[in-house]
């Protein structure tokens, strides 16, 4: 017995010692939160001031049109980190994902302004094929979610197979050391052309986007699955209706049928961004049967989906009062924050 104990210290100790070493105290000893944020923000265009040659960043340059300078750039972050450290949470979202990020270097300046550097997040991030150099990506509180493998899932249209767009950012990982969880981060094609010239497109994505879903669930039925993103999509439409079997409503959902939880707030006229003076609810939380009906022990909270949309977020006077607070209009510099309100979930542990 003895032996056996001294063996337990001589293994247990030297690793405690390294986990503390490269993570702090904190991290070790901290009680994993019973709730869980995660959020979605399209950022609007969050460039860095140097040129890349083989994206067609001109637009964001210092001498560009927008006079896109590092004042600039750094106003962008600051206002953004203000935004993010509220959002969903007085201690800013667990996990979160985002859009129109130009590389990974803008999330790290993004992450280390004062007001997000406490929260130590961690970043999964794949440069895509977008002729405009604008990714998605994934921030998370590496004290709440482990990473455990991603990969960046390549959209080849089959009718235009050198249209280049962004990639599909899937992840696996871990809340708290025990609870697996799925997430897909998306920024569907936009709505260029008109909707119905543009639709197949983003139902190709969204199917591809299910293609994975359904790899998952014949794995595992009642796997955590949560997608997030700009879909250029309403809740109703064809590529999250039908592609992707996402549902508005819990109630007779079949299996393998997936939850839309900013269903129910388009149906209340609610919406993340606003076109030619009407709600758009693009930006879109979903996730999976078990989630939403508590079959899981990581599970979605009803009626926890929101919008973010303070009134610093928006604009305070003329034509535009109300609407998301944007950092340019065409080139017109307005020094906001985004032309998109973020949105927001809560999900519970067991």
């Amino acid at each position: 017995m003895k032996n056996k104990k001294r063996f337990s210290k001589t293994i247990i100790l030297p690793i405690l010692a390294i986990l503390i070493a490269i993570f702090g105290t904190a991290y070790v000893f901290q009680a994993p939160p019973k709730e869980v944020v995660v959020a979605f923000y399209n950022i609007e265009n969050l460039f860095d001031t140097e040129d890349d040659p083989n994206i067609n960043d001109e637009d964001f340059l210092p001498e560009s049109k927008s006079k896109w300078t590092k004042e600039r750039y750094n106003v962008k972050l600051d206002k953004l980190s203000e935004v993010i450290a509220q959002l969903g949470s007085t201690n800013a979202p667990d996990i979160l994902g985002l859009c129109e990020i130009e590389n990974k270097k803008v999330i790290e300046d993004l992450i280390a302004m004062p007001k997000l550097a406490p929260k130590k997040y961690g970043i999964v991030h794949y440069d895509s094929p977008d002729e405009r150099g604008i990714d998605v990506a994934l921030i998370y509180k590496k004290d709440v979610f482990t990473v455990l493998n991603s990969k960046a899932i390549k959209t080849i249209f089959p009718n235009n197979p050198t249209d280049r767009t962004r990639d599909i950012l899937m992840v696996s990982g871990v809340i708290g050391g025990r609870d697996t969880l799925h997430l897909f981060v998306a920024h569907l094609p936009s709505r260029r052309g008109g909707q119905d010239v543009s639709e197949s497109s983003r139902i190709f994505v969204a199917e591809q986007i299910r293609t994975e879903v359904d790899i998952l669930q014949k794995k595992s039925p009642k796997a955590n699955i949560l997608i997030m993103g700009d879909m250029n999509d309403e809740p109703n439409n064809k590529s999250m209706k039908d592609a992707l079997k996402a549902k508005k409503e819990t109630k007779y959902m079949k299996n393998g049928e997936l939850f839309n939880a900013m269903g129910v707030l388009k149906d209340q006229d609610k919406g993340s961004y606003k076109h030619d003076g009407k709600w758009n609810m693009l930006d879109q939380i979903i996730v999976s049967k078990a989630m939403a009906e508590k079959k899981s022990k990581l599970y979605y909270v009803k009626n926890s989906a929101q919008v973010f949309m303070p009134e610093f977020l928006r604009e305070k006077e003329g034509k535009f009062k109300g609407n998301p607070f944007r950092t340019y209009a065409g080139t017109k510099y307005l020094g906001g924050y985004s032309d998109h309100f973020s949105v927001f979930v809560k999900l519970k542990r067991k």
